[in-house]
């Protein structure tokens, strides 16, 4: 079972920025989660919510604003620097593509050009590269290129009835309807957002992929036994 840390460290560093990713790499993560938006410039930057207000205290549309307005506002990383950084520390990397925006599918665009132009890089290290979405349209987009997805499935009819091999589900969803370990036929199950120590170990010995976690020296500690100083 593999961890990747949602937005980085987030549990302790600020969400999405290089020190959280970095405290990802020193705890043992094995993958980074991000979020990603389309900035003024046309840059992809990664930024989960639409707007500034809740990282920074004050308003601005990330649609609005340029790259380094973030940088400098926000402690933003771009996903190319996440990109060469999940490069360089070997850490697979899941790109959360936000739907709806004003940008519509260029998101995805950018995004896959970005994979593409690392391409030989990214197999060089042996990392996984994987889009996932919300979007049936997007994770078309995707796939018509040749990139790795994953549908993210917020209720359990969601997972029933999606034919996509890959798929993340809600830790909520599957421990109301844990039956669905049963009968969901995707081939990789990676579980949002497993923080507890409870549901961590309900998830140690199930066939999962991989959980993305806010604090993943918790869930190393759990699911390997491999410490790492104080959580």
């Amino acid at each position: 079972m593999k961890i990747f840390a949602h937005r980085g460290f987030s549990h302790k560093y600020p969400e999405m920025t290089r020190i959280a990713y970095q405290a990802a790499i020193d705890v043992g993560a094995d993958g980074f989660e991000c979020d990603v938006r389309l900035t003024k410039d046309k840059k992809v930057i990664c930024f989960h919510d639409g707007n500034t207000m809740r990282i920074t205290g004050s308003y601005g549309l990330v649609s609005k604003m340029s790259a380094q307005e973030l940088i400098d506002k926000a402690s933003a990383i771009t996903l190319e620097e996440l990109l060469m950084l999940a490069i360089e520390a070997k850490k697979d990397l899941l790109i959360e593509t936000k739907h709806p925006v004003v940008s519509g599918g260029a998101i995805e665009k950018a995004v896959i050009d970005l994979i593409n132009h690392y391409r030989e890089a990214i197999e060089r290290s042996g990392i996984e590269v994987v889009i996932i979405s919300f979007s049936y349209l997007a994770l078309r987009r995707a796939k018509t290129r040749g990139i790795k997805t994953a549908k993210v499935v917020r209720y359990g009819l969601g997972a029933l009835i999606s034919r996509s091999k890959d798929i993340a589900l809600n830790i909520k969803t599957l421990r109301r309807y844990p039956f669905l370990f049963r009968v969901i036929r995707a081939e990789r199950i990676y579980v949002w957002t497993v923080n507890s120590k409870d549901d961590l170990k309900w998830l140690k010995n199930r066939e999962i992929y991989g959980v993305i976690t806010d604090r993943p020296k918790r869930a190393r500690r759990i699911i390997s036994g491999r410490k790492f100083g104080h959580e």
